[in-house]
């Protein structure tokens, strides 16, 4: 991230145009790290954590600049980062107290990839992208809503279901 914080707040030509490929040079590596580690079957934990963390961190510090420069709205600001917070929040609460690293669900894979596509949009500034952005903002908060709402029947379902890694660990003690 440290390239395209260094383009967007340099005061040179086209800072914007190399940021966006800062940008597309990161989402393009993500994706073929995920393609080539289920592939190769080379998937870890860490990974699990660390990949979506990562991510989170980027669209945030993406979101936070463009907020400040006045390229998004506040509501869709907010919308973006709460949701994020509070799935990786959720996310530790099910590694603590379940043991268990639930991988992103597809519409949240979605979501994501519009909401790319709307900071992609609003970095550029040109006049040509703005119906595009609109309908790219429109898709991105429906999908992240709908992900979101999934995140949380999955969450409650596995908090549900299986037993906490605390209590089973309780129970063998006091056998």
């Amino acid at each position: 991230m440290a390239p395209v914080i260094y383009f967007f707040l340099t005061p040179i030509v086209h800072n914007r145009e190399y940021a966006v490929l800062f940008i597309l040079l990161a989402v393009i590596t993500d994706a073929l790290d995920g393609y080539f580690a289920r592939l190769l079957r080379q998937e870890s934990e860490i990974g699990k954590i660390i990949d979506p963390l990562a991510d989170k961190i980027g669209v945030g510090t993406v979101v936070v600049l463009l907020l400040f420069f006045g390229d998004i709205s506040f509501w869709f600001a907010v919308i973006v980062i709460l949701r994020d917070v509070l799935i990786f929040i959720g996310g530790l609460i099910l590694k603590v107290r379940k043991g268990i690293i639930l991988p992103s669900n597809l519409p949240g894979k979605f979501a994501v990839a519009f909401v790319a596509f709307t900071l992609v949009f609003a970095m550029m500034r040109y006049h040509f992208f703005s119906l595009l952005m609109q309908f790219s903002l429109f898709v991105s908060v429906v999908l992240l809503l709908f992900s979101f709402a999934l995140y949380i029947k999955r969450f409650y379902t596995v908090m549900k279901s299986s037993p906490d890694i605390n209590s089973s660990s309780q129970k063998a003690d006091s056998q």
